[in-house]
Protein backbone atom coordinates (compact mmCIF):
# COMPACT_ATOMS: atom_id res chain seq x y z
CA UNK A 1 0.00 0.00 0.00
CA UNK A 2 1.19 3.24 -1.41
CA UNK A 3 1.12 6.42 0.72
CA UNK A 4 -2.15 7.80 -0.87
CA UNK A 5 -3.48 4.44 -0.74
CA UNK A 6 -3.17 4.88 2.99
CA UNK A 7 -4.46 7.89 3.44
CA UNK A 8 -6.94 7.34 1.53
CA UNK A 9 -7.73 4.52 3.85
CA UNK A 10 -7.32 6.38 6.70
CA UNK A 11 -9.46 8.86 5.59
CA UNK A 12 -12.45 6.32 5.06
CA UNK A 13 -11.93 4.22 8.04
CA UNK A 14 -12.86 7.66 10.59
CA UNK A 15 -15.88 8.37 7.83
CA UNK A 16 -16.84 4.79 8.47
CA UNK A 17 -16.58 5.11 11.92
CA UNK A 18 -19.30 7.50 11.87
CA UNK A 19 -18.01 10.16 14.20
CA UNK A 20 -16.77 7.94 16.91
CA UNK A 21 -13.26 8.37 17.52
CA UNK A 22 -10.55 5.82 16.22
CA UNK A 23 -7.35 5.82 18.07
CA UNK A 24 -3.97 6.35 16.21
CA UNK A 25 -2.26 2.86 17.11
CA UNK A 26 -5.95 1.14 16.25
CA UNK A 27 -5.41 2.99 12.69
CA UNK A 28 -1.70 1.84 12.90
CA UNK A 29 -2.44 -2.15 13.58
CA UNK A 30 -5.11 -2.04 11.51
CA UNK A 31 -2.59 -0.93 8.37
CA UNK A 32 0.18 -2.75 9.77
CA UNK A 33 2.78 0.60 9.86
CA UNK A 34 4.23 2.62 13.06
CA UNK A 35 2.02 4.95 15.11
CA UNK A 36 4.55 7.66 13.90
CA UNK A 37 3.51 7.51 10.27
CA UNK A 38 -0.15 7.42 10.70
CA UNK A 39 0.36 10.26 12.76
CA UNK A 40 2.40 11.58 10.01
CA UNK A 41 -0.64 10.66 7.83
CA UNK A 42 -3.42 12.57 9.71
CA UNK A 43 -1.43 15.79 10.36
CA UNK A 44 -0.93 15.48 6.02
CA UNK A 45 -4.83 14.72 6.31
CA UNK A 46 -5.76 18.09 8.39
CA UNK A 47 -3.51 20.02 6.07
CA UNK A 48 -5.16 18.96 2.83
CA UNK A 49 -8.57 20.15 4.90
CA UNK A 50 -10.00 17.08 5.72
CA UNK A 51 -12.03 18.01 8.89
CA UNK A 52 -10.92 16.16 11.36
CA UNK A 53 -10.85 16.36 15.34
CA UNK A 54 -8.93 14.78 18.35
CA UNK A 55 -10.58 13.57 21.32
CA UNK A 56 -8.63 12.80 24.42
CA UNK A 57 -9.09 10.27 26.98
CA UNK A 58 -8.88 6.74 27.65
CA UNK A 59 -11.26 6.12 24.89
CA UNK A 60 -10.16 8.81 22.54
CA UNK A 61 -9.03 9.19 19.28
CA UNK A 62 -9.32 10.99 15.99
CA UNK A 63 -13.02 11.47 14.43
CA UNK A 64 -14.71 13.40 11.13
CA UNK A 65 -17.86 14.88 11.29
CA UNK A 66 -17.61 13.73 7.64
CA UNK A 67 -19.90 10.99 7.12
CA UNK A 68 -19.31 8.59 4.42
CA UNK A 69 -22.11 9.13 1.64
CA UNK A 70 -24.86 6.78 0.69
CA UNK A 71 -24.18 4.46 -2.41
CA UNK A 72 -27.44 3.89 -4.56
CA UNK A 73 -26.99 0.40 -5.95
CA UNK A 74 -28.83 -1.56 -8.29
CA UNK A 75 -27.33 -5.19 -7.30
CA UNK A 76 -30.20 -7.65 -6.34
CA UNK A 77 -29.55 -9.49 -3.08
CA UNK A 78 -28.19 -12.57 -4.83
CA UNK A 79 -25.71 -10.61 -7.04
CA UNK A 80 -24.83 -8.95 -3.78
CA UNK A 81 -24.22 -12.23 -2.19
CA UNK A 82 -22.16 -14.04 -5.15
CA UNK A 83 -19.51 -11.14 -5.25
CA UNK A 84 -19.33 -12.01 -1.31
CA UNK A 85 -19.36 -15.39 -1.94
CA UNK A 86 -16.38 -15.11 -4.29
CA UNK A 87 -14.58 -13.07 -2.22
CA UNK A 88 -14.64 -15.23 0.72
CA UNK A 89 -13.89 -18.44 -0.87
CA UNK A 90 -10.44 -16.80 -2.63
CA UNK A 91 -8.90 -16.93 0.45
CA UNK A 92 -7.32 -14.19 3.07
CA UNK A 93 -4.25 -14.67 0.35
CA UNK A 94 -5.71 -13.68 -2.84
CA UNK A 95 -4.32 -10.59 -4.55
CA UNK A 96 -5.60 -7.60 -3.63
CA UNK A 97 -7.21 -9.35 -0.57
CA UNK A 98 -7.19 -5.73 1.43
CA UNK A 99 -9.09 -3.73 -1.12
CA UNK A 100 -11.58 -6.87 -1.38
CA UNK A 101 -12.17 -6.50 2.28
CA UNK A 102 -12.51 -2.67 2.44
CA UNK A 103 -15.11 -3.12 -0.65
CA UNK A 104 -16.73 -5.64 1.18
CA UNK A 105 -17.22 -3.63 3.85
CA UNK A 106 -18.73 -0.16 1.41
CA UNK A 107 -21.01 -1.99 -0.17
CA UNK A 108 -22.72 -3.18 2.50
CA UNK A 109 -22.66 0.42 4.52
CA UNK A 110 -24.19 1.43 0.66
CA UNK A 111 -27.32 -1.24 0.70
CA UNK A 112 -30.67 -0.17 2.61
CA UNK A 113 -31.86 -1.73 5.59
CA UNK A 114 -34.07 -4.10 4.12
CA UNK A 115 -31.42 -5.32 1.60
CA UNK A 116 -29.31 -5.29 3.67
CA UNK A 117 -30.84 -7.58 5.89
CA UNK A 118 -31.60 -10.02 3.37
CA UNK A 119 -28.45 -9.96 2.02
CA UNK A 120 -27.00 -10.81 5.03
CA UNK A 121 -29.77 -13.72 5.80
CA UNK A 122 -29.12 -15.81 2.99
CA UNK A 123 -24.99 -15.05 3.43
CA UNK A 124 -25.79 -17.06 6.53
CA UNK A 125 -26.84 -19.82 5.04
CA UNK A 126 -23.66 -20.36 2.64
CA UNK A 127 -20.55 -22.16 4.13
CA UNK A 128 -16.91 -21.80 2.42
CA UNK A 129 -14.18 -24.33 3.57
CA UNK A 130 -11.56 -23.04 5.77
CA UNK A 131 -7.91 -23.13 3.88
CA UNK A 132 -5.55 -25.03 5.56
CA UNK A 133 -2.39 -23.37 4.18
CA UNK A 134 -0.82 -21.12 5.77
CA UNK A 135 -0.60 -17.32 3.86
CA UNK A 136 2.10 -15.56 2.55
CA UNK A 137 3.05 -12.89 5.20
CA UNK A 138 0.67 -9.79 4.00
CA UNK A 139 3.64 -7.59 3.94
CA UNK A 140 4.98 -9.74 0.60
CA UNK A 141 1.60 -10.32 -1.12
CA UNK A 142 1.11 -6.58 -0.70
CA UNK A 143 4.41 -6.36 -2.14
CA UNK A 144 4.24 -7.97 -5.00
CA UNK A 145 0.58 -6.66 -5.83
CA UNK A 146 2.15 -3.30 -5.97
CA UNK A 147 4.89 -4.76 -8.10
CA UNK A 148 2.13 -6.08 -10.68
CA UNK A 149 0.12 -3.38 -10.49
CA UNK A 150 3.13 -0.57 -11.07
CA UNK A 151 4.80 -2.69 -13.60
CA UNK A 152 8.52 -2.52 -11.21
CA UNK A 153 11.42 -5.19 -10.86
CA UNK A 154 10.97 -6.86 -7.36
CA UNK A 155 13.94 -8.21 -5.84
CA UNK A 156 12.84 -11.13 -3.69
CA UNK A 157 14.19 -14.19 -1.56
CA UNK A 158 12.89 -17.78 -2.34
CA UNK A 159 12.55 -21.00 -1.29
CA UNK A 160 11.52 -23.96 -3.59
CA UNK A 161 9.32 -27.06 -3.46
CA UNK A 162 12.87 -28.67 -2.47
CA UNK A 163 13.85 -26.28 0.19
CA UNK A 164 16.81 -24.52 -1.95
CA UNK A 165 16.80 -20.73 -1.36
CA UNK A 166 17.48 -18.26 -3.81
CA UNK A 167 17.51 -14.59 -4.56
CA UNK A 168 16.52 -13.09 -7.64
CA UNK A 169 15.32 -9.99 -9.35
CA UNK A 170 11.91 -10.14 -10.86
CA UNK A 171 10.07 -8.54 -13.45
CA UNK A 172 6.18 -8.89 -12.28
CA UNK A 173 3.89 -10.23 -15.45
CA UNK A 174 1.05 -10.81 -13.63
CA UNK A 175 -0.84 -13.19 -10.80
CA UNK A 176 -1.71 -17.08 -11.08
CA UNK A 177 -4.67 -18.93 -9.03
CA UNK A 178 -2.95 -22.46 -8.85
CA UNK A 179 -4.93 -25.06 -7.09
CA UNK A 180 -1.77 -25.01 -4.07
CA UNK A 181 -2.40 -21.27 -4.07
CA UNK A 182 -1.16 -18.25 -5.57
CA UNK A 183 1.55 -17.29 -7.75
CA UNK A 184 3.32 -14.28 -8.97
CA UNK A 185 3.54 -14.96 -12.77
CA UNK A 186 7.25 -13.47 -13.49
CA UNK A 187 10.30 -13.02 -15.47
CA UNK A 188 13.36 -14.36 -14.01
CA UNK A 189 16.55 -12.40 -14.55
CA UNK A 190 18.53 -15.09 -13.07
CA UNK A 191 17.15 -17.74 -15.51
CA UNK A 192 16.39 -15.37 -17.99
CA UNK A 193 12.94 -17.66 -18.46
CA UNK A 194 9.15 -16.81 -17.16
CA UNK A 195 9.05 -18.64 -14.38
CA UNK A 196 6.11 -19.06 -11.31
CA UNK A 197 6.76 -18.01 -7.31
CA UNK A 198 4.07 -19.11 -4.81
CA UNK A 199 3.19 -16.27 -2.37
CA UNK A 200 4.10 -18.30 0.51
CA UNK A 201 7.23 -19.39 -0.46
CA UNK A 202 8.66 -15.88 -0.94
CA UNK A 203 10.81 -14.58 1.91
CA UNK A 204 10.95 -11.38 1.06
CA UNK A 205 10.14 -9.16 -1.39
CA UNK A 206 11.22 -5.52 -2.20
CA UNK A 207 10.34 -2.96 -4.97
CA UNK A 208 13.28 -1.35 -6.78
CA UNK A 209 12.72 1.21 -9.40
CA UNK A 210 13.29 -0.35 -12.07
CA UNK A 211 10.33 -0.08 -14.92
CA UNK A 212 9.54 -3.43 -16.92
CA UNK A 213 9.12 -4.21 -20.63
CA UNK A 214 5.53 -5.61 -21.92
CA UNK A 215 5.44 -8.91 -21.62
CA UNK A 216 2.71 -11.11 -22.73
CA UNK A 217 1.17 -13.26 -19.76
CA UNK A 218 0.26 -16.33 -21.15
CA UNK A 219 3.64 -16.62 -23.17
CA UNK A 220 5.22 -15.66 -19.59
CA UNK A 221 3.47 -18.03 -17.67
CA UNK A 222 3.87 -21.31 -20.24
CA UNK A 223 2.04 -24.31 -19.69
CA UNK A 224 -0.30 -25.31 -16.26
CA UNK A 225 -2.16 -28.18 -16.17
CA UNK A 226 -5.27 -26.86 -16.60
CA UNK A 227 -7.19 -24.01 -19.38
CA UNK A 228 -6.93 -20.66 -17.46
CA UNK A 229 -8.66 -17.34 -18.30
CA UNK A 230 -8.67 -13.64 -17.03
CA UNK A 231 -11.29 -12.70 -14.47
Amino acid sequence: MNRLERLYAISERLRRAGGRPVSAARLADELEVSRRTVERDLDTLRRAGVPLYAQHGRAGGQHTLDRAGSVVLSLSTSEVVALLVALRSAGADMPFADAGRTATERLLAGLATGSRMEVEALRARIRTPESDRAPAPARVRRTVEEAVRRSVVVNIDYVDQHGAATSRAVEPVGLYSGGDGWYLIGWCRMRDAGRIFRFDRIRSARLTRQTCPPRDVDETLGWVPHQVAAP
